[in-house]
């Protein structure tokens, strides 16, 4: 489960070669807007979409639900792409089962994402 919002900010603009500021702020360059895209569509997974929406400064729920489809139709047509949602998404995963103790040798399951795993 992703629970710490800034990780995953930080991962996506790290992972896109983007700063914080472009993912949240109005910027649409095509960068900036997948970033923020892809944002969405991760926190989208386990918290509600108004959520995303807030987080990311956009207002209505629709803009993550839009988001989440736009990265999942990426991810199905180009494994690249989807191989870089994977890897953001591993990086920002929580297990509390596991917390504080070294992560294990296999590989955790991103558990919506099912396009990407």
């Amino acid at each position: 489960m992703i629970v710490n919002f800034d990780v995953l900010l930080n991962e996506t603009a790290k992972e896109f070669g983007v700063g914080t500021e472009d993912i949240l702020g109005p910027r649409r360059t095509q960068l900036a807007s997948l970033a923020r895209h892809v944002v969405m569509a991760l926190w989208a997974d386990f918290h509600p979409y108004q959520d995303a929406s807030n987080r990311c400064n956009r207002g209505c729920h629709s803009t993550a639900m839009w988001a989440r489809q736009r990265v999942l139709n990426m991810a199905e047509m180009d494994d690249s792409f989807a191989a870089v949602v994977k890897r953001i998404s591993r990086m920002c995963q929580h297990d509390e089962a596991t917390e504080g103790e070294p992560e294990a040798e296999t590989e955790k399951e991103v558990k919506y994402f099912s396009v990407c795993a």
